[in-house]
Protein backbone atom coordinates (compact mmCIF):
# COMPACT_ATOMS: atom_id res chain seq x y z
CA UNK A 1 0.00 0.00 0.00
CA UNK A 2 1.16 3.48 -0.72
CA UNK A 3 1.60 6.02 -3.45
CA UNK A 4 2.54 4.34 -6.74
CA UNK A 5 3.08 6.70 -9.65
CA UNK A 6 3.24 5.92 -13.35
CA UNK A 7 4.09 7.92 -16.46
CA UNK A 8 2.84 6.34 -19.67
CA UNK A 9 3.65 7.10 -23.26
CA UNK A 10 1.02 6.43 -25.88
CA UNK A 11 1.80 6.09 -29.56
CA UNK A 12 -0.76 5.89 -32.32
CA UNK A 13 -0.23 3.78 -35.42
CA UNK A 14 -2.54 4.23 -38.39
CA UNK A 15 -3.58 1.28 -40.51
CA UNK A 16 -3.59 3.65 -43.45
CA UNK A 17 0.11 4.37 -42.99
CA UNK A 18 1.17 0.81 -42.17
CA UNK A 19 -0.35 -1.71 -44.58
CA UNK A 20 -0.52 -5.26 -43.31
CA UNK A 21 2.51 -7.23 -44.43
CA UNK A 22 4.89 -9.54 -42.65
CA UNK A 23 7.63 -6.90 -42.39
CA UNK A 24 5.66 -3.96 -40.99
CA UNK A 25 5.91 -2.70 -37.42
CA UNK A 26 2.13 -2.32 -37.54
CA UNK A 27 1.68 -6.03 -38.31
CA UNK A 28 3.89 -7.00 -35.35
CA UNK A 29 1.83 -4.77 -33.03
CA UNK A 30 -1.42 -6.29 -34.26
CA UNK A 31 -0.07 -9.82 -33.80
CA UNK A 32 1.18 -9.03 -30.28
CA UNK A 33 -2.21 -7.59 -29.33
CA UNK A 34 -3.93 -10.85 -30.27
CA UNK A 35 -5.53 -9.49 -33.44
CA UNK A 36 -4.19 -12.27 -35.62
CA UNK A 37 -5.77 -12.67 -39.02
CA UNK A 38 -6.91 -9.04 -39.29
CA UNK A 39 -6.37 -7.92 -42.85
CA UNK A 40 -7.20 -4.34 -41.99
CA UNK A 41 -7.91 -2.14 -39.05
CA UNK A 42 -8.00 1.65 -39.03
CA UNK A 43 -5.57 2.16 -36.14
CA UNK A 44 -3.98 0.90 -32.99
CA UNK A 45 -2.62 2.77 -29.96
CA UNK A 46 0.23 1.31 -27.93
CA UNK A 47 0.67 2.36 -24.30
CA UNK A 48 3.88 1.73 -22.37
CA UNK A 49 4.94 2.69 -18.85
CA UNK A 50 8.08 4.82 -19.26
CA UNK A 51 8.60 5.95 -15.65
CA UNK A 52 7.65 4.75 -12.18
CA UNK A 53 7.96 6.30 -8.73
CA UNK A 54 6.97 5.10 -5.27
CA UNK A 55 6.01 7.60 -2.58
CA UNK A 56 7.65 10.54 -4.37
CA UNK A 57 4.90 12.80 -3.05
CA UNK A 58 6.48 16.09 -4.18
CA UNK A 59 6.61 14.81 -7.77
CA UNK A 60 3.02 13.59 -7.42
CA UNK A 61 1.91 17.02 -6.20
CA UNK A 62 3.57 18.65 -9.21
CA UNK A 63 1.70 16.39 -11.64
CA UNK A 64 -1.60 16.97 -9.80
CA UNK A 65 -1.07 20.73 -10.14
CA UNK A 66 -1.27 20.23 -13.92
CA UNK A 67 -4.90 19.22 -13.36
CA UNK A 68 -5.79 22.11 -11.07
CA UNK A 69 -4.60 20.29 -7.94
CA UNK A 70 -7.19 17.52 -8.24
CA UNK A 71 -5.89 14.28 -6.69
CA UNK A 72 -8.30 11.45 -7.47
CA UNK A 73 -6.05 8.90 -9.22
CA UNK A 74 -7.20 10.44 -12.51
CA UNK A 75 -5.26 10.34 -15.77
CA UNK A 76 -3.40 13.60 -16.35
CA UNK A 77 -2.20 14.64 -19.81
CA UNK A 78 1.44 15.68 -19.76
CA UNK A 79 3.20 17.52 -22.58
CA UNK A 80 6.85 17.38 -23.57
CA UNK A 81 7.21 20.94 -22.19
CA UNK A 82 5.83 19.75 -18.85
CA UNK A 83 8.44 16.99 -18.70
CA UNK A 84 11.20 19.47 -19.49
CA UNK A 85 9.87 21.87 -16.85
CA UNK A 86 9.81 19.15 -14.19
CA UNK A 87 13.34 18.10 -15.16
CA UNK A 88 14.54 21.70 -14.75
CA UNK A 89 12.79 22.10 -11.38
CA UNK A 90 14.46 18.93 -10.10
CA UNK A 91 17.83 20.20 -11.26
CA UNK A 92 17.20 23.51 -9.44
CA UNK A 93 16.40 21.63 -6.22
CA UNK A 94 19.68 19.73 -6.38
CA UNK A 95 21.62 22.91 -7.08
CA UNK A 96 19.83 24.94 -4.38
CA UNK A 97 18.16 22.63 -1.81
CA UNK A 98 16.97 25.65 0.18
CA UNK A 99 14.36 26.41 -2.52
CA UNK A 100 12.88 22.89 -2.53
CA UNK A 101 9.98 23.83 -0.24
CA UNK A 102 9.00 26.62 -2.64
CA UNK A 103 9.25 24.85 -6.00
CA UNK A 104 8.65 21.12 -5.28
CA UNK A 105 7.14 20.88 -1.79
CA UNK A 106 6.24 17.50 -0.28
CA UNK A 107 2.55 16.61 -0.18
CA UNK A 108 0.76 14.82 2.62
CA UNK A 109 -1.54 11.93 1.83
CA UNK A 110 -2.59 8.42 2.76
CA UNK A 111 0.64 6.34 2.81
CA UNK A 112 2.46 9.00 0.74
CA UNK A 113 5.78 8.52 2.52
CA UNK A 114 7.93 11.08 4.28
CA UNK A 115 7.13 14.79 4.15
CA UNK A 116 10.64 15.80 5.18
CA UNK A 117 13.13 17.48 2.88
CA UNK A 118 15.68 14.80 3.65
CA UNK A 119 17.89 12.33 1.78
CA UNK A 120 14.81 10.30 0.69
CA UNK A 121 13.35 13.44 -0.86
CA UNK A 122 16.62 14.17 -2.70
CA UNK A 123 16.78 10.57 -3.90
CA UNK A 124 13.30 10.97 -5.45
CA UNK A 125 14.54 14.13 -7.16
CA UNK A 126 17.64 12.38 -8.54
CA UNK A 127 15.52 9.41 -9.68
CA UNK A 128 13.14 11.78 -11.46
CA UNK A 129 16.03 13.42 -13.31
CA UNK A 130 17.38 10.02 -14.39
CA UNK A 131 14.01 8.83 -15.67
CA UNK A 132 13.16 12.09 -17.44
CA UNK A 133 16.60 12.29 -19.06
CA UNK A 134 16.03 8.83 -20.53
CA UNK A 135 12.59 9.79 -21.85
CA UNK A 136 13.62 13.19 -23.20
CA UNK A 137 16.70 11.77 -24.94
CA UNK A 138 14.37 10.10 -27.45
CA UNK A 139 12.44 13.29 -28.25
CA UNK A 140 13.75 15.78 -30.82
CA UNK A 141 14.42 19.22 -29.34
CA UNK A 142 12.04 20.81 -31.86
CA UNK A 143 9.17 18.38 -31.21
CA UNK A 144 5.87 20.07 -30.49
CA UNK A 145 4.25 19.53 -27.12
CA UNK A 146 1.70 17.06 -28.39
CA UNK A 147 3.74 15.14 -30.98
CA UNK A 148 4.32 12.74 -28.10
CA UNK A 149 1.49 11.80 -25.76
CA UNK A 150 2.23 11.20 -22.08
CA UNK A 151 -0.18 10.40 -19.29
CA UNK A 152 0.50 10.47 -15.56
CA UNK A 153 -1.56 8.40 -13.16
CA UNK A 154 -1.09 7.45 -9.53
CA UNK A 155 -2.76 4.94 -7.26
CA UNK A 156 -2.74 4.33 -3.54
Amino acid sequence: MGLDMYLYREQYFSGYDHPMNDNSKYHAIMEASGMKGCDYTPNVTVTACVAYWRKANAIHAWFCALDGGRDECQRIDVSVSHLRELRNLCDSVLLQPAIAEDILPPRAGFFFGSYELDEWYLEHIRNTITQLDSILADIPIDASDWDYRFIYQASW
